[in-house]
């Protein structure tokens, strides 16, 4: 996010840049975490090597990580492109650039330790 308001080119609605957003606090990182499919998409993003990552990369990367649930790659889609990421971004773990179509994850220490946590007890 940048300092002064982005235009709707970009895609985003947010004025904090990466470096002056305040750290994600324990509450917005549980709640962030709360979610499966949140989850994998931050496992995901924080997984990846490029910059960004598009939108139909994560999408095919959550269809292949949910267990069977029905809900057809459509239905993956709408619910991370329109629900999990706004989410994520406005919570400051994601940049995501509705109109590029691309998201970058924000690096945040109470995150990752957390997912490490996650990870570890879903090993048991």
């Amino acid at each position: 996010m940048s300092d002064v308001p982005l235009d709707s080119t970009d895609g985003r609605s947010g004025t904090d840049s990466p470096d002056t957003a305040p750290p994600v606090t324990p509450d917005t990182a549980f709640a962030a975490l709360a979610d499966q499919r949140r989850r994998i998409v931050v496992t995901a993003l924080r997984e990846h090597t490029g910059d960004t990552m598009a939108i139909e990369a994560l999408v095919d990367h959550v269809v292949s990580q949910e267990a069977p649930s029905g809900s057809t790659r459509r239905h993956v889609h709408t619910s991370i492109a329109d629900v999990e990421l706004p989410k994520l971004d406005d919570w400051g773990l994601v940049e995501y650039n509705s109109a590029r179509k691309t998201v970058r994850y924000v690096a945040s220490p109470l995150v990752e330790g957390l997912l490490a946590q996650i990870t570890e007890h879903d090993d048991r």
